[in-house]
């Protein structure tokens, strides 16, 4: 077998190049894909969850360390945990992106 393979010579210049020009363009579409389309969306929010688990766990013993001396600086209040909205319902009708379970 040679490499690159040849075209007969048969074979107009013009229908090799229409086939070509096809494959190159779903090539670079599929390179060009968004992220979610491969899972990426669900661990980012996956990841942004437990960010936020671990930030509440910060924020609690943070308030639990006693309050320093009166030779130091008092620290500046830690503000509140944002409040997120509820996740919305899925749509039925849309295709549902798979979930991975990480290791904790």
């Amino acid at each position: 077998m040679t490499f690159p393979p040849t075209l007969p010579d048969w074979l107009p210049w013009w229908l090799a190049m229409a086939v070509l020009v096809p494959a190159l363009i779903f090539l670079l579409a599929f390179l060009a894909m968004p992220f979610n389309v491969f899972g990426v969306k669900g661990r980012l929010e996956q990841l942004d969850a437990r960010l936020d688990e671990i930030q509440g766990e910060i924020r609690a013993l943070a308030l639990r360390l006693p309050e320093a001396g009166g030779s130091l600086p008092a620290r500046p209040p830690i503000p509140p945990a944002a409040e997120r909205a509820p996740a919305p319902e899925p749509d039925p009708r849309r295709r549902a992106e798979p979930r991975l379970d990480w290791p904790r």
